[in-house]
């Protein structure tokens, strides 16, 4: 038997109307840097890759650099808030488009930043006036984030934005309820403190 070529293993996807030549095309040329550890960035690594992202980069939460080279999307999946906090300034500051997703409460949230001009609204943005949003999941609960999240980013990629660019989008797993709300510039975010000079405490 031959091999299976690119065309074949993922032709459902091709003949999808939304995704087409061109969007596998695109997903099989983007560049996604995977932020995190365990069980969410190994489900999230899994969904990429059986789509067809072949270019992926790790940047786990016990290596103090970030890999060097341009990523087309960030996907930020760590429940380590200082590792989180690190990333998340860094992606800023170089203008990296980057979608975070972590547990909160009995579900997950996710929220996307294109950082324009390396600027605010940021992560930190929201998470300096709702510090309690992040929780630790369950193993179940992160492997669910982790596919959810791979889902979004490829859409990201395919259409070329998201509808959740700068917005939290939260779901409780309990109650079935999702919300999403703006997530605008505080002129309490840690980083944008810190470009200005300020002293910031941890």
């Amino acid at each position: 038997m031959g091999e299976t070529g690119p065309s074949d293993r993922y032709s459902r996807q091709v003949i999808l109307p939304e995704v087409g030549v061109e969007g596998q095309t695109k997903w099989a040329t983007a560049r996604i840097l995977l932020v995190g550890e365990g069980a969410i960035l190994t489900a999230a690594e899994i969904a990429l890759k059986s789509t067809g992202v072949s270019h992926l980069v790790q940047w786990k939460t016990d290596v103090p650099q970030a890999p060097t080279g341009e990523a087309d999307l960030t996907l930020v999946l760590t429940e380590d808030s200082a590792f989180r906090r690190r990333a998340s300034r860094l992606l800023r500051k170089n203008r990296m488009p980057s979608l975070f997703a972590w547990c909160a409460g009995s579900g997950y949230a996710l929220f996307a930043a294109s950082h324009q001009g390396g600027h605010c609204p940021c992560l930190e943005c929201f998470e300096t006036l709702n510090p309690k949003a992040f929780t630790r999941g369950t193993p179940t609960v992160q492997r669910l984030l982790g596919a959810l999240a791979a889902s979004e980013a490829l859409q990201w990629v395919l259409k070329g934005s998201t509808p959740l660019e700068n917005k939290v989008w939260v779901t409780s797993l309990d109650s079935g309820v999702s919300f999403h709300h703006e997530v605008h510039a505080s002129g309490k975010c840690p980083a944008r403190l810190l470009e200005e000079g300020a002293v910031v405490t941890p």
